[in-house]
């Protein structure tokens, strides 16, 4: 109050200085009074900030000095207690393990830490494999949510009580494991048959070489005219077929099929003389008279018909559960059935029905192919890239200067039935 009367004492003074000589209304005085206590809450309001500022960092800096121990987690605990419980007759250690809890699950009031004891772990919680070859799995199955659940409940300290800890229950999850798989694919392993269909749209031309015999026959003009006028054509194979699987790995497949081998032609060209043939060989060329000139102009397909039948060897290789590649090499026997479209004669360049020409009647193919498969229980369906070429000449050496030897490349679509042979 001695202050509060200084202050009064001193306004009251500096108002008689005023120019109005001291006179001072009521509101003046309240306004003075109202700033006075403002100031004195604000004085208030600082101390407390700062013991309270004081006081928070005292806590701090006690709970930062807290020791702190690392031990191992409820897990690694657990794994240890169950391996040295699964050994043969060893000591058993009853003691209580005591495990910490993380820092950040302490409050104030649990300074005082109490021990809480877990529900006893059961059987039920423990058959896991503690053999050496399945060690690996068992590490896994204890990050269960249960145990997870089981270690968050602790409180600072925990007493696990392992008096009822019993031996595991052995349990060969690997040789299950096996034993799974082998039924799973108990149908890709044991012995079988498959037929189906084949259909396979290919692209189809022929290798040209000279007959040494009769190369001397051999118009000059034969390149230029048709020679270099017949290219690759459409064709297509399409077919019964047959397989016999002798392992996981190994098949041989046969069948029969209806194959085409094609060549497309472009003839335009105008005969303007005659070969000269001397002791089977052109020695010469005549001039034809212009209205004897034979214009030609021919555009089609050529098709030679055949009746096939393969032998193939084959490997597979599984990739995945439905799928698996399989690579087939073999021969083919192929009988020549007919033959449709026209060719310029190697020697007069005239056209010529395919026909009148006379053509080997058998022939042999080799053929390569290897694709992708879809499995299932009693079917397949097959995609594979093929290859096939004739090993001999489609041309009677005896009467032909030129040796065709035809050949395709495609894409072969396959479906299968499987039927299981029982040993």
């Amino acid at each position: 109050m001695d202050k509060l009367k200084q202050i009064d004492n001193i306004l009251r003074k500096a108002a008689a200085d005023m120019p109005l000589k001291g006179v001072t209304t009521s509101s003046d005085w309240n306004a003075i009074e109202q700033r006075l206590k403002n100031r004195k809450r604000r004085i208030m309001f600082m101390w407390s900030f700062l013991a309270l500022f004081i006081s928070s960092s005292f806590i701090i800096f006690r709970l930062n000095n807290t020791t702190e121990i690392n031990l191992p987690t409820v897990r690694d605990t657990v794994n240890q207690n169950v391996a040295k419980h699964s050994s043969k007759d060893k000591t058993k250690d009853n003691k209580n393990i005591k495990m910490p809890v993380p820092f950040d699950k302490i409050t104030l009031k649990q300074k005082k830490a109490t021990r809480v004891k877990i529900p006893e772990i059961t059987k039920s919680e423990i058959t896991k494999l503690r053999t050496d070859e399945d060690e690996k799995l068992l590490q896994k199955s204890t990050k269960t949510p249960n145990m997870e659940g089981k270690a968050n409940m602790l409180s600072k300290s925990v007493t696990i009580s392992n008096q009822e800890i019993k031996h595991p229950v052995k349990v060969t999850i690997k040789k299950v494991a096996q034993a799974k798989k082998i039924n799973s694919n108990k149908t890709e392993n044991v012995k079988r048959w498959e037929y189906g269909i084949s259909f396979t749209p290919s692209v189809s031309n022929k290798i040209v070489q000279e007959n040494n015999n009769l190369s001397g026959l051999i118009n000059r003009n034969y390149n230029l005219f048709i020679g270099n006028q017949e290219k690759s054509s459409f064709a297509n194979n399409f077919g019964f077929n047959l397989s016999y699987h002798l392992s996981p790995k190994l098949f041989v497949s046969s069948g029969i099929y209806l194959t085409q081998r094609a060549e497309y032609l472009k003839y335009n060209y105008t005969i303007t003389e005659f070969p000269i043939v001397t002791n089977g060989e052109i020695t010469d060329y005549a001039p034809l008279n212009p209205l004897a000139y034979v214009d030609v102009n021919h555009v089609g397909s050529n098709l030679y018909h055949f009746i096939e039948i393969p032998l193939n060897f084959g490997f597979k290789q599984a990739i995945s559960t439905n799928f698996e590649i399989r690579s087939q090499f073999g021969v083919s026997l192929l009988s020549l059935t007919k033959t449709n479209g026209k060719k310029g004669n190697f020697l007069d360049l005239q056209l010529e029905n395919l026909s009148d020409l006379k053509f080997k009647k058998y022939n042999i193919a080799t053929t390569i192919k290897s694709g992708l498969y879809f499995n299932k229980n009693r079917f397949n369906l097959g995609l594979e890239p093929s290859y096939s070429i004739n090993i001999n000449s489609l041309s009677d050496s005896k009467t032909s200067a030129l040796k065709a030897r035809p050949y395709s490349y495609g894409i072969n679509l396959i479906s299968n039935i499987k039927i299981f042979k029982n040993d």
